[in-house]
Order: C-alpha cells, then sequence, then structure tokens
C-alpha cells in the first residue's frame, strides 16, 4: 500500500457531516476534495491542524501526504503538506496537468507489503 503522496491538487472545503464535530479549541475539520494527482482516502484535516498550515476554505492547493504510525483508535494516518500558497485558476490547471488525473487511494483495505506486492498483480 502506498505510504507516500508526492504531489495532488485539492480544494479545501469545512466537512458538512452529522458526524462532524470541533475539536479542543473549537474548530471544525476540513476535508480535502481532490482534482488531481494521486492522494489516499482518508482526507480530512482537523481544524487546529488546519488553522496552523493556514488552509482556507474554499481555496486550492497543492499537497503532498506521507503516512504517519498507524493509532489503535484511528487506524491509518497522513501527515498533510502543503507544497504551494493559494493556486490560482490558471495555476490549479497548470498543477493538474503536472500531476495528472485525480486518483484517490483506498488506505482502508487491508495493507500489501511491498515486497508481496508484484505477487498481488501477477495473481489477479
Amino acid at each position: 500500500m502506498k505510504k507516500h503522496f508526492k504531489g495532488f491538487v485539492a480544494k479545501v472545503e469545512l466537512l458538512k457531516s452529522q458526524r462532524a464535530t470541533e475539536d479542543i479549541n473549537g474548530l471544525m475539520p476540513v476535508i480535502l476534495l481532490g482534482i488531481g494527482g494521486e492522494m489516499p482516502s482518508r482526507n480530512v484535516i482537523s481544524g487546529t491542524v488546519a488553522e496552523s498550515m493556514n488552509l482556507e476554505p474554499g481555496a486550492v492547493y497543492l499537497f503532498n501526504a506521507k503516512e504517519q504510525d498507524s493509532d489503535p483508535v484511528y487506524g491509518r494516518r497522513f501527515r498533510f503538506m502543503t507544497l504551494s500558497q493559494e493556486l490560482g485558476p490558471v495555476e490549479t490547471l497548470q498543477a493538474c496537468q503536472f500531476v495528472g488525473d485525480l486518483k484517490i487511494v483506498d488506505v482502508e483495505s487491508p495493507m500489501v507489503p511491498e515486497e508481496d506486492f508484484d505477487e498481488v498483480l501477477t495473481e489477479k
């Protein structure tokens, strides 16, 4: 399973879900809505982390993500990092051409060790 996502373009929006709750600092979580590139299916960031990253709801950014240690309660976790400031429309199109079409990698499915990955592909 992929552990590092080198570049993807995503729009930041407030998470509008009945299950979404404020964090300890009273901030609502945000969700990254993929536009281009390859990104993990776990794409929600706490409001406090989003604020510390200077993410603005409605804005588009170039991100990367790296897997962190798994949490017994929440499962697989990713650290997101912005690779750009807010992108304008033309910059968004250019970034999408660079990173390619959107592909969301399901990180909820069981992990396959990298050394076994070729065997899994040939079995199918």
